[in-house]
């Protein structure tokens, strides 16, 4: 499958990069690491990764897309949003 993600806030563009590189997604704050609560690695539906037999599952089909001169003129909303686009391994 093809994973296309279109964020407009750059906590969003984290996470989504995040996902296509490491597959997983971090639910704690790095506080949270301080407080001495234990910490399970999940992937984006919720599973505990196993370090030892994980694989990356995305593979970037292209660098990040920002939004042209045109379309920002157009729609000065547009000036924030980042297209993301991988292909599942």
């Amino acid at each position: 499958g093809i994973l296309v993600v279109l964020s407009y806030h750059s906590m969003e563009d984290k996470m989504a990069k995040r996902v296509i590189r490491d597959g997983k997604v971090d639910l704690f704050e790095r506080s949270s690491r301080r407080r001495g609560g234990s910490v399970l690695e999940k992937d984006i539906y919720g599973n505990v990764i196993d370090e030892s037999t994980f694989d990356v599952p995305f593979e970037p089909l292209a660098k990040q897309r920002k939004a042209t001169e045109e379309e920002i003129a157009v729609n000065s909303r547009s000036r924030s949003a980042t297209l993301r686009v991988a292909i599942r391994m």
